[in-house]
């Protein structure tokens, strides 16, 4: 018995576009930034490359804090280590970003940027 909702297939198809869409938006976004702006564009490539690389630390060190214990969901029993792992790497870097998004927001109204360029 086939239990899937459905319009499953087309929900996944639509997913697999926007996310492509993305890719691409964000790479043109860049590459015109980048052109328009001249050398203030290249010291934001670097930026860029930086937050680049400080996700990827963040996804590698909360892939290696995931937890590998199995799972009862449902009456199923999960216990492959790998997506044990990868579910937690998620979530638990959605909530970095969420708290440094926060702390950003905050950093940003307090006015302590004003004050640093002085």
């Amino acid at each position: 018995m086939d239990e899937a909702p459905l319009y499953i297939d087309l929900l996944l198809g639509a997913i697999y576009v926007l996310l492509a869409a993305i890719v691409l938006l964000t790479g043109w976004s860049l590459v015109r930034s980048i052109r328009l702006r001249g050398k203030d564009g290249i010291r934001s490539m670097r930026t860029a490359a930086a937050m680049a690389l400080l996700l990827v630390a963040c996804l590698v060190v909360t892939w290696l804090l995931g937890s590998t214990r199995p799972l009862t969901i449902n009456g199923t029993l999960y216990t492959d280590t790998f997506w044990l792992r990868l579910s937690d790497m998620l979530i638990n870097t959605s909530l970095v970003l969420i708290a440094v998004a926060v702390g950003a927001v905050a950093f940003g109204y307090s006015g302590l940027i004003r004050k640093f360029k002085k």
